[in-house]
């Protein structure tokens, strides 16, 4: 909540937002297709500091003052009233 504060203040230019409900939706929809037995294919890999793993990466969103409304505000991540105070703009 902090970075989008100061996004809105000003201060900082952007953050980098992960909308959770979709990351939760695909996490389920992983779990339930290996818990079937069913083949799920990486998109991608991440380092573990020993060997790269395979993973499903899903997009994030840069956020910036243009689109904190559109963002994290209509996916009800923050409230406007926790960015902006209670006079939310």
């Amino acid at each position: 909540m902090v970075a989008c504060q100061r996004i809105a203040n000003g201060t900082q230019a952007m953050t980098i937002y992960k909308p959770i409900k979709k990351l939760a939706e695909r996490a389920a929809e992983l779990a339930y297709a290996m818990a079937c037995g069913k083949p799920v294919v990486a998109n991608g890999s991440v380092s573990n500091g020993f060997k790269a793993v395979p993973a499903v990466l899903l997009d994030v969103v840069a956020v910036d003052r243009d689109n904190l409304r559109q963002t994290v505000v209509a996916d009800e991540f923050h409230t406007a009233a926790d960015i902006y105070g209670t006079a939310a703009k």
